[in-house]
């Protein structure tokens, strides 16, 4: 049970880590709430396709309008999330946003009660120290730019705190409306809400640019990242999926590194090693 939810969870983590890296230059190109939503046609179109066969749970109205609420709240650190990579790097916005799971792994051990050993503690701790590691330089906090909205760390706070709080509550709609559905209905009302905010702001929505395979692909990214993690919570331990869920910064440096060419410090390096080292704890089953 602990590999298959860490199997889980590293596979959402790939999914988010792929979206998050190239969701930069089309949010450069595109604009943040335009990306939002012409990706979302994308994946809540592949849900839906892929929930047909739980639609006979669409009966717990409760439930559906719980999941689409939550969606819509899952906008808003979407929303800061891709405004921080358009406008600072994806190996500082990225790390910071990724420490989501700190709150999630937390709300899910106070008011899921799930069991969580000290070893994993300490594992998830050391993820959570690797994010801010390879983001800020300790040395010079004011290079690091941590109050700077310039600088991006601003956008990727509210994205984790939102992060942590959106995934921790989608296990509610999750148990009770299965994997598929509820991630469907979680999508559509991220989409929905991004749909809302061009309309309001009377912002062009360049519906061509949709079918787009850069477009397509960072939305079955996105699709693989969110289906992973509700089949995981809906099936194993809560906290292990959700640690590892978003904790997308290693991944992420690696491949702006590779794409962008963004060089990694020495920092940076050590905090790619402690990722590993946690990912490792927090996989041992006798954790």
């Amino acid at each position: 049970m602990v590999t298959l939810a860490v199997l889980f969870g590293l596979l959402s983590m790939s999914g988010y880590a792929v979206s998050n890296v190239s969701a930069q230059p089309l949010a450069r190109k595109f604009g943040n709430a335009q990306l939002i939503f012409l990706r979302g046609l994308t994946v809540i179109t592949l849900l839906a396709v892929a929930s047909v066969y739980d639609l006979n749970r669409l009966h717990d109205l409760h439930y559906v309008f719980y999941a689409l609420l939550l969606g819509a709240f899952g906008y808003l650190p979407a929303l800061a999330f891709t405004h921080g990579i358009k406008i600072s790097r994806v190996g500082i916005v990225s790390p910071i946003a990724s420490c989501s799971p700190l709150v999630a792994v937390l709300l899910s051990f106070f008011i899921l009660e799930t069991p969580i050993s000290m070893l994993r503690w300490f594992a998830v701790a050391l993820i959570v120290v690797a994010n801010i590691g390879a983001s800020v330089n300790p040395k010079s906090l004011k290079g690091s730019k941590l109050v700077s909205l310039a600088g991006g760390v601003p956008y990727a706070l509210l994205a984790a705190a939102g992060w942590g709080v959106f995934y921790f509550a989608l296990v509610y709609p999750t148990r009770a409306l299965g994997p598929w559905l509820s991630a469907f209905l979680a999508e559509l009302g991220v989409t929905a809400a991004a749909g809302v905010h061009l309309l309001v702001g009377r912002q062009r929505i360049p519906y061509d640019q949709a079918f787009s395979p850069k477009v397509i692909g960072n939305g079955v990214a996105i699709v693989i990242g969110t289906v992973a993690f509700t089949v995981g919570v809906s099936k194993f331990n809560v906290g292990i999926v959700a640690a590892l869920s978003n904790s997308v910064a290693l991944l992420s440096l690696l491949l702006a590194a590779y794409f962008f060419r963004e060089k990694l410090n020495r920092l940076e390096a050590v905090a790619a090693l402690l990722m590993i080292v946690g990912v490792v704890l927090l996989s041992i089953p006798s954790a």
